[in-house]
């Protein structure tokens, strides 16, 4: 049985949709799954025994003259028994409803004819601990097969020779393999997901006051201007390892992999930190819908905060477009004083002082 997973978006969709792919092959034992996703998105899904073809996109190119269609083409040729779209965006709905494929799964939403010949509806609320993001996916599954046990946990996989490499690389710079670490999260996916990096130098301030750990900051090389400017607001530099950054995603799951605990905007790095059973501090974005994106928050491993906690009435008679509009403004608003208690109690809980 062939099967075919889209999910053409950014990296903590594509990781927290993989789950799919390792329930199927539960469900369908035999199947060989092709995970079709934007290129950036695709080495979280690198040595996943559960995908045996990962099909690479890049997503300006999708956009250009008829590639779309070339691309539906050359799926359509790979003749799938099964397509499962996860996305159910115009783009993947094309895919679809030119595939020839006799079953086609995608979400209830407003779709072009004929695009799907099964349609699940989305939740309103989660229905489960893991998270609404995590329970829409397990939805599908239970659609296949109610009688499996699932899974609803995303996981990475390493090689031995990926950790041999990192952990050199991490003794080069300093640090202490074993000793208590914490990443720092410097920024979101975009401005509009990024506490204020004055904010920031303050949270590390007060670790760096209350715990002998290595700071480690999580930012790719392009955006070492801003560290360079946060770095200048840290009060304290002593503990903080700024030369240590992951060039790219495998290197930042690896480096991860040797941390004791995240903290940071919402966003890929958080599902990464998660796949890798690492303890979490999560701050979301003012116009990020928390009950959307908080999994496995069930336990004292996983936490998060959003402004609306402490600041209700700044989201009173106020629409979500509003919100997203006044995202700069409602940030001055999400104060260290007001995170650095939860904070000091999810540390307190997570890490060896």
């Amino acid at each position: 049985m062939k099967i075919l997973i889209i999910k053409n978006k950014r990296i903590g969709d594509v990781l927290v949709a993989s789950i799919v792919a390792n329930n199927l092959k539960k469900i369908y034992p035999d199947s060989h799954i092709t995970f079709l996703c934007y290129d950036y998105a695709a080495p979280v899904l690198l040595h996943n025994p559960n995908i045996d073809r990962v099909w690479q996109i890049n997503d300006q190119e999708l956009k250009q003259g008829l590639n779309l269609f070339k691309l539906a083409k050359e799926l359509r040729a790979e003749k799938f028994d099964l397509i499962i779209d996860l996305y159910t965006k115009l783009q993947s709905q094309i895919i679809s409803v030119l595939s020839s494929s006799k079953k086609r799964i995608g979400f209830d939403k407003r779709v072009i004819p004929f695009a799907y010949t099964h349609k699940i509806p989305i939740l309103k609320n989660r229905i489960s601990d893991y998270g609404k993001a995590i329970d829409d996916r397990l939805n599908v599954l239970r659609f296949l097969n109610s009688n499996v046990p699932l899974d609803p946990h995303p996981k990475l996989y390493t090689s031995q020779n990926e950790q041999t490499t990192i952990e050199s690389l991490l003794k080069d710079k300093g640090f202490v393999i074993g000793k208590p670490s914490v990443m720092i999260g410097v920024l979101g996916s975009d401005p509009t997901k990024s506490l204020p990096l004055a904010y920031v130098a303050e949270l590390i301030d007060y670790i760096s006051t209350h715990y002998d750990v290595q700071i480690l900051l999580n930012y790719i090389p392009a955006q070492r201007p801003l560290v360079d400017k946060l770095l200048a607001l840290v009060k304290d530099k002593s503990q903080v390892l700024p030369e240590i950054m992951g060039k790219n995603i495998r290197e930042y799951i690896l480096i991860m992999n040797n941390v004791n605990v995240l903290i940071a905007n919402e966003g890929g790095a958080v599902h990464i930190a998660k796949a890798l059973d690492k303890p979490t501090f999560t701050l979301y974005s003012p116009y990020v819908n928390k009950e959307h994106w908080a999994t496995f928050e069930n336990d004292h491993k996983n936490e998060s905060l959003h402004l609306k906690e402490l600041k209700p009435e700044l989201f009173s008679d106020i629409s979500s477009k509003e919100i997203k509009k006044q995202t700069s403004e409602l940030y001055n608003h999400f104060k260290p004083e007001k995170i650095i208690p939860r904070l000091a109690s999810f540390l307190d809980k997570n890490l060896i002082s």
